[in-house]
């Protein structure tokens, strides 16, 4: 059997020299390859950043406020198909478009935000997306009311320690590999006395929203990236782990030159002993391993190949509470942060605080970046930025849990809602050309002189 033998006069002739020395002949002697390799690596990142900023530079966006009737008895269901809608905002880009024009998948940042205790529910966009996002949400909720506003995020400051402000927040990710769902809407009926209930999470996060004070906001965000299906080919694991099943490993070109040899031989034995070929000598008959399962597990499969089987975003969630320092109190991030638990199950999955991105001074060596990573914070949201915390995959039913507009039972007062119901004008209704004799100037204004108020349909 042949040996190795390894020579260690190298080594003791490394260690006799000088540190500088060694740095110079081990970047000599092969070194200056994994370091040549970490250069291209870092070179092309740059790159592919580069051309993504000037493709971001040529988009513009817009912000789209979304005003509800005050009598929706609309379900999450409706804010599913919402989503499912926009994913037809995906387009498959191939390297060329990825690595070279440096285009990405559209980003809409659905948010949700209360100043002073007035709530609103925003859409953030590309402007070119706009017929999508409002078709979406007219086909659902034909009375809404949609309207362009402008950023509510460029008064509070983005450095810190500040004077008269002061925030806290976070970026949430899910504790569990992303094929565990959360808790959903479906999970939140209750039946009583042969009625059907919601218990509306909403209500909640909602409370919360309505009780800040003049001087304090809250922004709530969700970054909704359209996606392919490789978030689902990973969840496949999970259930064949769950299962027990295996799968066939596959062997290189050398790997099957090395143990044909060995395969020969057996295959010749299993036929002379008269059983066939050697793979069916081999094989053992598989086990039902779904009847072997417990209920909980059984439970916890279901789930997760119901959440597989719907349509999924990768996401990203932030929270930012800012408020002046005469009135910021750091319990209202506490008390959503109780209210984001409701979407949790011990045996699937649930939100927690991303600590990396989290302002902390309990320490003094946090107190060193707290207000960088307060800045920092504030700025990620403002930008939609995807930086922070890695993205997560929700499906359609899950991100319609998390967000979606309130029920009439929901007795969240300020949050803005249309006060009277939308509808199409009668046809009977007169217009001008039932009045040849109104004329109108280069502006559109009525140029007679009796002025509209005399108008016979004033």
């Amino acid at each position: 059997m042949p040996t190795i033998n390894f020579n260690y006069d190298y080594f003791i002739q490394l260690g006799s020299l000088p540190f500088p020395l060694i740095l110079v002949r081990l970047f000599l002697d092969g070194g200056w390859i994994p370091m040549l390799i970490v250069l291209i690596h870092g070179f092309w990142l740059l790159w592919v950043q580069s051309r993504q900023e000037k493709f971001a530079a040529g988009i513009s966006y817009t912000i789209l406020a979304l005003d509800i009737p005050r009598l929706n008895e609309q379900t999450p269901k409706a804010v599913e198909q919402i989503f499912s809608h926009l994913s037809g905002a995906y387009s498959g880009l191939d390297k060329f478009e990825k690595y070279w024009l440096g285009k990405f998948q559209p980003t809409f940042s659905f948010e949700l935000v209360s100043i002073g205790g007035y709530i609103q529910y925003l859409v953030h966009c590309p402007k070119k997306f706009r017929d999508l996002v409002e078709s979406s949400i007219y086909a659902q909720y034909p009375d809404a009311e949609i309207t362009e506003v402008v950023d509510y995020t460029d008064k509070v400051p983005t450095t810190f320690p500040h004077p008269d402000w002061d925030c806290f927040g976070t970026e949430f990710v899910l504790k569990k590999p992303g094929a565990y769902p959360i808790r959903t809407y479906e999970q939140f009926e209750h039946s009583a006395a042969e009625v059907m209930t919601f218990k509306d999470p909403m209500s909640s996060v909602l409370e919360v929203f309505s009780q800040l004070k003049p001087g304090e906001q809250m922004w709530f965000q969700i970054l909704v990236t359209p996606t392919d299906e490789s978030w689902q080919k990973k969840g496949e694991e999970i259930v064949d782990k769950i299962l027990g099943r295996k799968k066939p490993v596959k062997q290189s070109m050398i790997g099957e030159v090395v143990t044909a040899p060995f395969w020969i031989v057996k295959e010749a034995g299993a036929q002379l002993a008269g059983v066939g070929s050697a793979e069916a000598a081999e094989k053992k008959p598989e086990q039902p391993k779904m009847m072997a399962l417990s209920p909980g597990e059984r439970e916890v499969l279901e789930l997760v190949q119901r959440k597989l089987s719907k349509i999924g975003f990768m996401c990203k969630m932030r929270v930012v509470y800012a408020g002046r320092r005469d009135v910021f109190t750091k319990g209202r991030y506490v008390s959503l942060k109780g209210a984001m638990s409701q979407y949790s199950a011990v045996h699937m999955n649930a939100f927690k605080g991303y600590g990396p991105v989290t302002p902390k001074g309990d320490y003094f060596w946090q107190r060193w970046s707290e207000n960088t990573l307060k800045g920092k914070l504030v700025r990620n949201f403002k930008n939609r930025s995807g930086n922070g915390a890695p993205r997560f995959p929700l499906n359609i039913e899950e991100l319609a849990t998390i967000y979606h507009f309130p029920m009439s039972t929901v007795k969240a007062p300020l949050v803005k809602k249309t006060d009277s119901k939308r509808a199409e004008p009668p046809h009977s209704l007169p217009t001008e050309e039932h009045f040849p004799h109104i004329k109108r100037d280069k502006d559109g204004r009525v140029a007679n002189d009796e002025g509209p108020e005399n108008l016979p349909f004033a």
